[in-house]
């Protein structure tokens, strides 16, 4: 405030002189610029007036506006009662007791209406201030319900890209864990995640074992099914280790093999509440129920229960659909409920707050605006000297603001126009072109001046896109989309397909109506197809890891693969050879179980291994035999190992080892070395009798006791006929070795030839023979010297292991279209462990070690069986004896008349 009072003092001058003296101040107020129209204003609120002998009061007011038009010099009167100061607001009062009475005389008249304007103000005031009120709880709740959705929508979409990828869809049993637990473990939203089949069991075995937990009666995994999209659930209280409130979300997916599954996950709804609450400002009440009428998050949810509470009022308003703010009746108080829905997951979002607390402002405006009324009475005239200050002022705040406004409109405008993504400011139902960013332009071959101020359905004709853009405007719900696919058309008439991260938001006006739509799309082309490729890629990789895999898996050898940091990748016959399953980080002083030992008895330690010394020394290993423990059978078992290091670019990456079990190489060169001592001692000890026997023969002949040569040459025939019988079986094994075993068939009589050839068998008294033949005709299509030869072979066997004697029953039957032969002795038997060796080639029995043979015989008589195309099997055995039995099938007459 530039201006100094007058001194009040007594004027003794006439009044002519008073007025001549008033007429000198006012020609000395200095003139300014009149080209600035408006930007200085003289005002002169009462005029000087002269009252001989008194005081004389009057006010005068002279403002200032704007900027200054006037010289900045300062100007004083010389009588001292005023000055200028420029560009300020200037007063200059000059003092008169009966102006100021009579000043404020018309501003208590005028008071009266202005008490009126005043009190229909606040009550407009006070009605829009209840509006704003409510229209800011209403946008709390809409906020609210969009964080739903997009925590919803972005989780869903989590999902959705899990079942696409190959890999999820080719998950089995196996994999399905190593699949989805980095995505569990990484994204803190989602408490479980679980691979589901059609039929509703769990394929992973995160909480349970695999295809042991149902979800087929789940509402969420029904509707993912039956219509193809994601599905979301009702709220749930988890049980288990999950122990907690959540929701699941199901995407359907299509399985490699071409079944149907859903990728489920349970959300925490403790991250949820967190983004909802931090929507709400605090004092508010927030309640979220679902689809159900299931208060999850409110004053009623409690951590171990969601009640239902549908029927509350303010529940049932909101869950009728839609959104809005009203005031209801609710346990004997009014309470201010706005209310939203989240369309996604189908919550219904309710902010709510006592009408007595939210309306208060607007209640205290009104007292305040009774007081102040009362208070304005008493002080009028020093409310409009205060104003008459500020005036000034506030026309220069709001011109610095207006231009302030304009500078930050300039810059917005700026930014949109020269931002990278494709962004345009439409307003009005027509949705017109305000801003328009060049990227949006460039595509079309347009310049700004051709879009903007058009409709945009003139410049972009596409329906689908105008249509999402007056659903914003006409619905004011935001809308966004990631990587969405669109088909531009060029200037030159050609498309080009491209992908957008698309946003468009609804622009409000100052009271809060829809004036405009802002769009923002991000071209994210380039990213979309470098992410294709790469998932093109790892699907190659997958394929050829699953190929590898699988190659690795038909090898009859074990196979493992370690790396330096302890991963492992084996195949099944590995596992098998182990007993167990290679822990997928190696340690070689923890992988212990198998105990190597070489095949003296000696153990390794853990750098001895071959597979530890191909990867820490590059050592080449090839065939190195030691003996392991099955893990799984507590059996040692003989492996033949090799491993060999991994390089690349000369460092060692992995190191892989082969390794085979050779039990039955082993078991198979025991018995060629039994065989060798047996055989050896089978054909040496012939030899030798035959040699003393014709020693003896020609010393007799020689002594001339010639009745006993005959008997010497006898016994030495019969040894003869003894090894004759062993070369016999070797050829015969040969020859099956070889594949030249042929047969002479013909049909010939089972029944009788099995008769004829126990009646030739030579034996004693101490193994009588049984014959028992059927009376119909045995007839099959054999080789009769093959024949003979098994029969032989299982006479001699039943003869030579019955030491004590006893009968030898041959029987032959008609059974089912063969003929069986039966042969039983009462001899030492065959052990249970042993019998499924009985057959095999030089296998012989513990009990048989005493007695002579090479373990040749039941292999040849099983191999003549099973080339007719019958068996030789031993049918029953106990400690007295064994039974015997060769089928052979009957010929077409035989099988006829014997059924």
């Amino acid at each position: 405030m530039c201006c100094r009072p007058a001194p009040r003092s007594v004027s003794t001058q006439p009044p002519r002189a008073q007025r001549q003296r008033r007429k000198r101040i006012s020609a000395r107020i200095p003139s300014c610029d009149t080209s600035s129209a408006g930007r200085l204003a003289h005002t002169s609120t009462a005029r000087a007036r002269a009252v001989k002998g008194k005081a004389v009061s009057c006010d005068l007011f002279l403002y200032s506006i704007g900027r200054p038009v006037c010289s900045s010099t300062q100007a004083r009167d010389p009588t001292g009662r005023f000055r200028v100061c420029g560009p300020k607001l200037y007063a200059v009062r000059l003092s008169y007791s009966h102006e100021e009475r009579r000043v404020l005389a018309i501003v208590m008249l005028a008071f009266i209406p202005f008490a009126l304007v005043v009190a229909t103000v606040l009550q407009r005031h006070t009605e829009s201030a209840r509006a704003q009120i409510t229209a800011d709880r209403l946008a709390h709740a809409r906020a609210a319900a969009n964080l739903a959705d997009n925590y919803i929508g972005g989780n869903t979409t989590t999902l959705t890209a899990l079942s696409q990828l190959a890999a999820v869809q080719s998950a089995t049993v196996a994999t399905a864990n190593d699949i989805l637990g980095p995505v569990l473990k990484n994204d803190p939203n989602w408490l479980a995640l679980a691979l589901t089949g059609a039929d509703g069991l769990n394929i992973t075995s995160f909480s349970a074992p695999p295809r042991t937990v149902s979800i087929a009666d789940r509402d969420y995994f029904q509707q993912a099914l039956q219509t193809g999209a994601p599905a979301v659930g009702s709220v749930v209280i988890a049980r288990g280790t999950l122990a907690q409130k959540t929701v699941v979300i199901a995407v359907p997916i299509r399985f490699s093999d071409g079944t149907r599954g859903v990728v489920s996950g349970a959300l925490s709804l403790t991250r949820a509440e967190q983004l909802i609450r931090g929507a709400v400002p605090t004092g508010l009440e927030l309640r979220i129920v679902d689809r159900r009428g299931q208060e999850f998050i409110g004053p009623k949810a409690t951590n171990d229960a969601v009640p239902v509470v549908a029927d509350d009022p303010d529940v049932h308003l909101a869950m009728t659909g839609g959104s809005g703010a009203t005031v209801l009746r609710r346990g004997g108080t009014d309470v201010l409920v706005a209310y939203a829905g989240a369309a996604l997951p189908g919550w219904s979002i309710l902010v709510n707050e006592p009408a007595a607390a939210a309306f208060a402002v607007p209640e205290r405006d009104t007292y305040g605006a009774v007081v102040l009324t009362i208070a304005g009475l008493a002080a009028a005239l020093a409310i409009a000297w205060y104003f008459g200050r500020r005036l000034g002022r506030t026309y220069t705040a709001l011109d610095r603001a207006r231009s302030q406004a304009e500078t930050e409109r300039g810059r917005l405008r700026e930014a949109l126009t020269n931002s990278p993504a494709r962004v345009g400011l439409l307003l009005g139902p027509d949705l017109v072109f305000a801003v328009v960013s060049p990227e949006t332009l460039a595509p079309l071959g347009l310049r700004e001046s051709d879009v903007v101020g058009k409709p945009y359905h003139e410049v972009d004709p596409s329906p689908e896109r105008r249509a999402a853009l007056e659903q914003v405007y006409r619905t004011g719900e935001p809308r966004r989309a990631t990587e969405a696919h669109t088909v531009v058309t060029l200037p030159n008439g050609s498309t080009q397909e491209a992908y957008y991260n698309t946003a468009i938001l609804p622009l409000r006006d100052a009271d809060g109506r829809i004036d405009g739509v802002v769009y923002h799309a991000v071209d994210v082309t380039d990213l979309v197809r470098a992410r294709h490729r790469v998932e093109e890629l790892v699907d190659a990789i997958g394929a050829e890891r699953d190929d590898l895999q699988q190659v690795i898996n038909a090898l009859p050898e074990g196979v493992v693969v370690v790396r330096p940091n302890g991963a492992t990748m084996r195949n099944s016959a590995a596992d098998a050879i182990l007993g167990h399953s290679i822990a997928a980080e190696f340690r070689p002083d923890r992988n212990r179980t198998a105990e190597p030992r070489r095949l003296d008895g000696t153990p390794y330690r853990p750098d001895e291994t071959p597979l530890i010394r191909a990867l820490q020394r590059g050592e080449l290993v090839h065939g190195e035999q030691l003996v392991i423990k099955n893990s799984s059978t507590q059996t040692e078992i003989p492996v033949l190992v090799s491993a060999a290091p991994v390089r690349r670019e000369g460092e060692i990456v992995a190191a892989v080892s082969v390794f085979q079990d050779i039990s039955s190489l082993k078991a198979i060169e025991a018995q060629r070395t039994e065989f060798f001592s047996v055989a050896s001692h089978e054909i040496k000890t012939p030899i030798t009798a035959i040699q003393l026997q014709l020693e003896l023969a020609q010393r007799l002949h020689r002594d001339g006791h010639h009745d006993r040569v005959g008997e010497m040459v006898s016994r030495a025939l019969v040894r003869t006929r003894d090894l004759a019988e062993l070369v016999n079986d070797l050829l015969a094994v040969s020859r099956i070795d070889a594949g030249r075993f042929p047969l002479e068939s013909a049909e010939l009589d089972l029944g009788e030839l099995a008769r004829s050839v126990a009646e030739d068998f030579p034996t004693d008294e101490s193994h009588p023979l049984n014959i028992t033949t059927p009376t119909a005709p045995a007839i099959v299509h054999a080789d009769r010297r093959r024949v003979t030869e098994m029969l032989e072979n299982l006479l001699a066997n039943a003869v030579k292991y019955s030491p004590d004697g006893g009968a030898i029953d041959v029987d032959v039957r008609l059974e089912n279209g063969h003929a069986a032969l039966r042969v039983r002795d009462r001899g030492i038997g065959v052990p249970p462990e042993e019998r499924p060796y009985i057959f095999q080639r030089f296998f012989r029995t513990s009990r048989a070690k005493a007695f002579g043979g090479v373990g040749l015989g039941l292999y040849i008589s099983r191999e003549i069986a099973e080339r007719h195309g019958g068996s030789l099997q031993i049918e029953s055995t106990s400690e007295s004896g064994s039974t015997f039995v060769a089928e052979l099938p009957l010929v077409a007459s035989a099988a006829e008349t014997a059924s």
